[in-house]
């Protein structure tokens, strides 16, 4: 009935508007935002490909994803303007995918411009291929007219048409051989070396070469939070008590929670920032990233009991529940723009401020908004302040800028329900009980509703909340959710967690691991699942921490094994260069080190569960046996037992100590 009612809808809404392609009977947030352009997109798929062939016409391809502020740009000046939209429409078969729905596609074609291109790509995506899939062009964000040195679509567009019509054989065998360095680079097998812990001091050289010593941050020029790197540093400061390591992750957080990056009204975190200072983001806030910087701050306050690191962990909890929470489940991103103009909802015009606040009683309005540095200048384009934290203003101040800004109507917000999102921020979520009871309580609740709408019958990459799950899961959403199950067991000490747990695994391995290979996907591409931590954690490199997860948990030997097996085929990479694969160097630390899990009767766990976070030790798990008093094991023997908790933590703290005990190296081959 619901379908019947969709469809009917969108008949309405056909006839409503002067142009209406096939994206309007697409459930996408964003392939509906094209709905009405004058390009006859339509959806990835057979009937795309079927026309692509029968016409003999290569195919226009656009990926990105409905909060996208370039994605927007490029629509507006190009995908809405009808002489480009018939230059399209005349010579090509336009196809839109949006990225979030099918991650798999995205990863696949963003590797065909990182080959085409040798350097990473971005969103809008754009792809032309023959009209059997061979790919001959590849751009990123493509302005409409030519200028400052760039060709515009007006221009490209008739001479790739030409081209194709005239020199498709070179174009064929062009595509052919940027296919086969896609498979080269996808599906690359490397000989398996030795890693040993020397690999940490390798990571941090690297990662004090790309440092920026004076802002924080692994870049000089557009930054990103990169918090899995951070997680890196705060792992390898735990296990050899670099304080340089420590210093330059404690320095990054700092930085990114005083400045712009950061929501200083709201809380939360946007995607990146255009500048060297963390001071101009790009506006749109993704659920990923504020689920993996939750855990690393949180990570960071057991470190430091630092009070700021605290305060961010709860407003932006606070946020993420109140702007993306629907039901114990969550939306996927909010929008970069306001209208057509980017960042307005969260901008603050100094005279509009000083005003308001000067007419609610605020003495020295001036004083107050330079704190927050809003100045008569302007941070952004001139005219208003994106906030950033110059010195903490009066709490009243914040409140008031608060109440001011949502006097404006809020961003879109993408109501997708994503598996791998979702379980990422409940995980995070569960971590963050050592600052607030009631975050575990509400963790449980979402955990449980995610696997009800995506797990009761199968795993599923993502829904819309009153429509069915349709696309299978994929290995992303596997690996976040067989880690949200895990640490949902460790706090909960409910055993159906890890049961679920491992229920997922074995699904996992049934569906996407065949011949020593583990698959991203298995649909279209048959993608193999890439290593590096690109928009966030890599899935391969949490499914691995997931599989030590289950192995200590189930205290299982065979899961560790085949844990170890999986890290070992890509240990020549990892060696290659750890701090490009934070995650995975991570997963390599656990083997060498080994994870320690914290054994005893129930109602013992239960009145320490708050403590172990805070244990100077990067692996712990906890488990309820019928032990007596508490015991300190590894995944084959226990080294500590007695009936005082702090005695068991002394016994875990001195595994660390000396480092020659833990087989270090030189991280030498």
């Amino acid at each position: 009935m619901k379908r019947l009612l969709w469809i009917i809808l969108a008949l309405t809404v056909l006839f409503a508007k002067e142009h209406t392609n096939e994206l309007i009977f697409e459930e996408s947030p964003y392939l509906r935002q094209h709905a009405h352009n004058p390009v006859n997109w339509l959806p990835w798929g057979p009937k795309a490909f079927e026309k692509a062939k029968k016409e003999h016409k290569p195919i226009f391809l656009s990926i990105g994803y409905s909060t996208c502020h370039w994605c927007h740009v490029m629509e507006r000046e190009s995908f809405e303007n009808e002489e480009i939209a018939k230059l399209i429409n005349d010579n090509f078969i336009p196809i839109k995918v949006d990225k979030e729905e099918r991650p798999d596609l995205d990863r696949y074609y963003q590797t065909v411009y990182e080959v085409m291109h040798q350097r990473s790509g971005g969103w809008p995506l754009t792809i032309i291929m023959t009209e059997d899939k061979k790919p001959f062009f590849s751009a990123t964000y493509i302005p409409p007219e030519d200028g400052y040195g760039v060709k515009g679509l007006k221009t490209i567009l008739p001479v790739l048409a030409k081209a194709y019509k005239e020199q498709r054989a070179y174009l064929q065998k062009r595509g052919e051989a940027v296919l086969k360095m896609v498979d080269e680079r996808l599906n690359a097998r490397y000989v398996p070396v030795q890693l040993d812990m020397g690999l940490a001091q390798k990571a941090l050289q690297e990662l004090k070469e790309r440092y920026d010593p004076i802002y924080g941050g692994f870049s000089k020029k557009i930054k990103f939070p990169q918090p899995s790197t951070i997680e890196l540093l705060l792992d390898i400061y735990l296990i050899t008590k670099e304080k340089e390591a420590l210093d330059m992750a404690l320095m990054t957080l700092t930085k990114m929670a005083k400045g712009g990056i950061y929501d200083q009204i709201e809380g939360g975190f946007f995607r990146y920032t255009t500048d060297r200072k963390w001071q101009i983001p790009h506006f749109e806030k993704m659920l990923y990233t504020n689920a993996e910087l939750i855990r690393v701050y949180t990570k960071a306050y057991t470190i430091t009991k630092d009070p700021l690191y605290a305060k961010v962990v709860q407003e932006t909890i606070d946020q993420i529940d109140r702007r993306f929470g629907a039901g114990g489940l969550y939306f996927s991103a909010s929008d970069a723009d306001s209208g057509e103009e980017e960042g307005g909802y969260f901008l603050f015009e100094y005279q509009k401020s000083y005003e308001y606040l000067k007419k609610a009683g605020i003495k020295d309005p001036k004083s107050q908004l330079a704190k927050l540095g809003i100045t008569p200048d302007g941070t952004f384009d001139g005219q208003a302040s994106n906030p950033t934290l110059i010195q903490a203003p009066d709490p009243k101040v914040v409140e008031l800028l608060r109440r001011m800004r949502q006097e404006r109507p809020y961003p879109f917000i993408d109501k997708k329900v994503i598996a791998a999102w979702n379980a990422m921020y409940i995980e995070a979520k569960l971590h963050a009980f050592v600052l607030q009871d009631r975050y575990k309580k509400e963790a449980l609740a979402s955990l449980d509703r995610l696997l009800q709408s995506l797990a009761h019958n199968g795993l599923h990459h993502q829904k819309y909340l009153d429509n069915p799950a349709k696309l299978d899961g994929m290995l992303e959403d596997y690996a976040y959710m067989i880690k949200a199950l895990t640490k949902a067991y460790e706090v909960s000490l409910q055993p159906r967690y890890l049961t679920k747990a491992k229920e997922l695994f074995d699904e996992a391995r049934g569906a996407l691991f065949d011949k020593g290979v583990w698959y991203f996907s298995r649909t279209d591409h048959n993608l193999s699942a890439p290593l590096d931590d690109s928009y966030y954690s890599s899935a391969l490199g949490t499914l691995y921490h997931a599989m030590l997860d289950l192995a200590i948990l189930l205290e299982d030997p065979k899961i560790y094994r085949f844990a170890k097996k999986s890290i070992d085929e890509k240990s020549a990479l990892i060696f290659h260069s750890p701090a490009s694969f934070p995650t995975a160097t991570r997963a390599v630390f656990r083997l060498k080190i080994g994870d320690v899990m914290i054994k005893a009767p129930k109602e013992s766990l239960q009145k320490v569960l708050v403590k172990i976070p805070f244990i100077s030790y990067p692996y712990l798990h906890d488990k309820v046996s019928d032990t007596k008093g508490f015991m300190a094991c590894t995944i084959d023997s226990c080294f500590a037992s007695g009936a005082d908790f702090e005695h068991i933590v002394d016994k875990i703290e001195e595994r660390l100590r000396p480092k020659a005990s833990i087989g270090w190296g030189d991280g030498k081959r």
